[in-house]
């Protein structure tokens, strides 16, 4: 396989003269459709963002057919298949799009504050309460509901939320009377309910109430159709924020690209790309991609067997070439945030004492990147 570069040789793929898509492809985790876009947009703008697979054309079927009725809906996909952006899409295509989009996560909620957090509490119902305060379900009035992770609900907690499907009405805590609540609910779960009530961890009852519409969501591995596409859409939003001209994928890294897994999914994706373009000068190749080169299902054939190092362990070897990656990344971000550090550390995802103390391990400063 040569290694000229690759810039998008599937159809619908985006390639270098598709730069504009930076500003039109914000992270999913968090991404607004706003509040004048159309149902019609709002699919539209979902196909563009997950890909132009068959499997993502069904799983937007699914949407239009249930999005403006009152169906509960359960979102079930591994981690990174795009579950909150599906959510907002579902919002969006509704009746109640004029209304809130709440999203409550109850994987980061501490159990002795998920009631509070559901059903909001009275001032003085608890040490801390200094004053009233509403619930996610009454902020959701007249809108959407969005609870993710759902399998990290206590099933001390889960009657409650049972009841509160059921009667349409919460009871605050402290206060002497319930209150009427109008919200339509979409859960989100990265793995299956069904396994979790046969296992006893999950309420039979509540899976009934929330299992009312279910929408798999599949991963990435299943719809190679879009990774290339993804792939590219990514690398333009990172040349362009980054102001590197890097567009162009050699035909060994697609390759690679394709044989992977992608356990993480399109958010892994997404950094994957983000930190290939920070270590690539001119195509990204396979060596910008280490993690992916050492955990890939299928093992290359090697050309020749007596180029290897002799007298180094696997892990050496392996350590080496992360350490060498690390720099390089560090020094790439340092350049393209032109000795920031703040900005590096952002860009990197990691916090400032790793980044100084990664930098002084490898005697970087950040002085010799900035520009006088």
């Amino acid at each position: 396989m040569s290694d000229q570069p690759w810039a998008g040789k599937q159809s619908g793929a985006p390639t270098a003269g598709h730069l504009f898509l930076a500003s039109a492809a914000p992270n999913w985790r968090g991404i607004r459709l706003g509040p004048t876009v159309s149902s019609g947009h709002a699919s539209d703008q979902v196909r563009h963002l997950m890909g132009p697979s068959r499997q993502v054309e069904q799983v937007m079927r699914q949407i239009e057919a249930v999005a403006d009725s009152p169906l509960t809906i359960l979102l079930q996909g591994e981690s990174g298949t795009g579950k909150e952006l599906i959510a907002r899409t579902i919002h969006r295509m509704s009746a109640r799009r004029g209304g809130p989009f709440v999203a409550l996560d109850c994987g980061t909620i501490p159990e002795s504050l998920l009631e509070s957090e559901f059903f909001g509490h009275e001032k003085g119902a608890f040490t801390g309460a200094d004053q009233r305060r509403e619930g996610h379900f009454q902020q959701a009035e007249g809108g959407t509901l969005f609870v993710d992770e759902i399998l990290n609900l206590p099933l001390s907690a889960q009657p409650k939320l049972l009841r509160a499907l059921q009667e349409r009405e919460v009871q605050p805590l402290g206060g002497r009377r319930p209150a009427s609540v109008d919200a339509r609910i979409v859960t989100a779960s990265n793995a299956s309910l069904e396994h979790e009530v046969q296992a006893g961890r999950f309420r039979q009852d509540l899976y009934y109430r929330l299992d009312e519409c279910k929408i798999t969501l599949p991963p990435l591995r299943a719809r190679q159709e879009d990774i290339l596409y993804l792939a590219n859409r990514f690398l333009a939003e990172a040349s362009a924020e980054f102001r590197r001209p890097i567009d162009r994928f050699s035909d060994e890294t697609v390759e690679l690209l394709l044989r992977y897994d992608w356990p993480g999914n399109v958010r892994q994706l997404r950094n994957a790309v983000r930190r290939a373009a920070l270590l690539a000068q001119d195509v990204i190749r396979p060596e910008h991609l280490p993690a992916l080169s050492l955990g890939t299902s299928a093992v290359p054939p090697l050309s020749n067997s007596n180029g290897l190092a002799r007298g180094r362990s696997l892990k050496s070897i392996a350590t080496s070439a992360a350490a060498e990656a690390e720099q390089l990344a560090i020094c790439r971000a340092l350049h393209a945030a032109r000795g920031n550090k703040s900005a590096v550390a952002r860009l990197l995802e990691v916090d400032r004492k790793t980044l100084d103390s990664r930098m002084r391990r490898y005697g970087i400063r950040a002085a010799e990147f900035r520009t006088t």
